[in-house]
């Protein structure tokens, strides 16, 4: 059984809970995961890095899936999510999207206002809130939404006046709490006894923006989170949040997609609630055991592991763009993925090293690409295949196969990460990760294959350049024979 994911965005903690929750149960039925995801999910008007990043949910060919998982609002090209949507649809088979309720597919809906409302009435009702402001997410993103209107109905519920100066749209990011607390404490006709977010990055922003103007949290403001992130827990003081539920929707996405392979009955639409999780940041004695001496010990594994992180990342930085032969780039590769200890690494580009010379040749001569390079094409190539510590590389092959048949992943009860390689809008490929969970435990992952495709443009630049050359030499030689 193969089940294709779909969802951008997966160093954030809501993506690696839902992801856990699929593999947990997916591994054990020995069912195969391909997980389609790039970094590309910004909340502006794609660029053309963006456009780069989204050609990977084009990949994927449903027709050799038996379900798919989606979660349609990690995904801010509506273009994409609609073309997604036809192909599964034309496909036929079953899907679980976490967002939108689309009548052609089954719904898990991780609920959004429940949670924001538990917190509204306590700060009114247990802290005599009155001025409560409120850090929304982006206004094309349904969840931030519904945030933001749970939070317009539970002030207006309790009679407390609100006005749109109060709200402020940002991006999740931690810049984006810090923006909106300086344009709060700026511009606003009242100051804030209350900043509600609508998720736990902004929350630590808006911490530290108050910080470094004056202000004590919670004493002179109080401010909350929503996810219950890592970052909940290791925050000073531990923010007030609201717990979604993200791990169960995994698996209860995954077992809804295999009764419906199965031609079991299943649940079309199920909706799982969120629970607010008070804390120190609204002035509540936090009421979760909390072993100081394992949060110590758990923040000083962290450090020592992104210091690691980010000296792979800085010599693979140096290394990599300072390479000139596709060779070369594969022999370093071989080392930093011994080291990252990957498993399986496969990188798949779209034109074979021979079709790539003949590509140069006729640069020489004057010509473009044959190929549409903003696109992958229908036949692929492996020059560089990482399997337990063996480097191989793999011939031609469809697209829609992903991995070619031979090769070593290719087994039950395995998962695989697919993440776009280009540079801008030029598609070199893609790679795939198998059995790798690091991949979505952070940022290091997605910034070591940016690493890499800057790399691989390198050295296309590198080899064009000197290709033109050589063509501007031809022509010179033959104008003065």
């Amino acid at each position: 059984m193969k089940i294709a994911v779909l969802l951008g965005g997966i160093s954030y903690d809501s993506q690696k809970r839902t992801i856990n929750g699929i593999l947990d149960k997916a591994i054990l039925d020995k069912v195969n995961v391909y997980i389609f995801t790039c970094d590309g999910w910004k909340y502006e008007i794609p660029s053309k890095y963006e456009k780069g990043e989204y050609n990977v949910y084009k990949l994927p060919d449903f027709i050799n899936y038996d379900g798919v998982i989606l979660n349609t609002d990690t995904i801010h090209e509506p273009d994409i999510v609609q073309e997604i949507t036809d192909r599964i649809v034309e496909a036929g088979i079953p899907c679980v999207d976490f967002n939108i309720k689309n009548p052609y597919f089954m719904h898990v809906e991780m609920e959004n206002r429940n949670g924001i409302k538990e917190i509204v009435d306590h700060l009114i009702k247990q802290h005599s809130a009155a001025n409560i402001f409120f850090i929304s997410g982006p206004e094309d993103s349904l969840d931030s939404m519904l945030r933001l209107q749970a939070y317009k109905d539970a002030m207006t519920a309790n009679q407390v006046e609100w006005s749109e100066e109060q709200v402020y749209y940002g991006d999740y990011s931690y810049e984006g709490g810090r923006r909106a607390v300086r344009k709060f404490l700026d511009e606003a006709s009242v100051k804030p006894d209350a900043i509600v977010t609508a998720n736990d990055e902004m929350a630590v922003g808006a911490i530290l923006a108050l910080k470094e103007a004056g202000y004590r949290v919670p004493e002179d403001v109080m401010v909350t989170g929503y996810d219950d992130s890592d970052i909940a827990t290791y925050s000073y003081p531990r923010l007030t949040t609201v717990r979604r539920g993200e791990y169960e929707a995994g698996q209860i996405a995954y077992n809804q997609i295999v009764a419906a392979i199965r031609g079991e009955e299943t649940e079309e639409y199920t909706v799982i609630p969120g629970h607010a999780m008070f804390s120190e940041s609204c002035g509540c004695v936090d009421w979760r055991d909390t072993d100081a001496s394992q949060m110590r010990d758990n923040y000083m594994k962290q450090h020592v592991k992104a210091c690691r992180d980010m000296e792979i990342i800085k010599n693979s930085s140096v290394d990599f763009t300072k390479l000139v032969k596709m060779s070369d780039l594969f022999e370093n590769l071989e080392r930093y993925i011994r080291d990252i200890g990957i498993e399986f690494f496969y990188l798949c580009i779209c034109d074979s090293l021979d079709h790539y010379d003949r590509e140069l040749e006729r640069i020489v001569n004057g010509g473009g690409y044959l190929r549409d390079t903003s696109a992958y094409s229908d036949e692929i190539w492996v020059p560089f295949a990482y399997e337990r510590g063996e480097v191989n590389n793999y011939g031609s092959f469809p697209k829609s196969m992903l991995l070619p048949e031979e090769c070593e992943m290719k087994r039950a009860g395995a998962f695989y990460i697919i993440m776009p390689i280009h540079f801008q809008d030029y598609c070199f490929g893609y790679c795939v990760a198998g059995d790798y969970r690091p991949a979505f435990e952070g940022r290091f992952y997605q910034n070591f294959i940016l690493n890499l495709d800057n790399a691989m443009e390198t050295i296309r630049k590198q080899d064009a350049m000197k290709a033109m050359l050589q063509g501007l030499n031809n022509k010179m030689s033959e104008h003065f024979k």
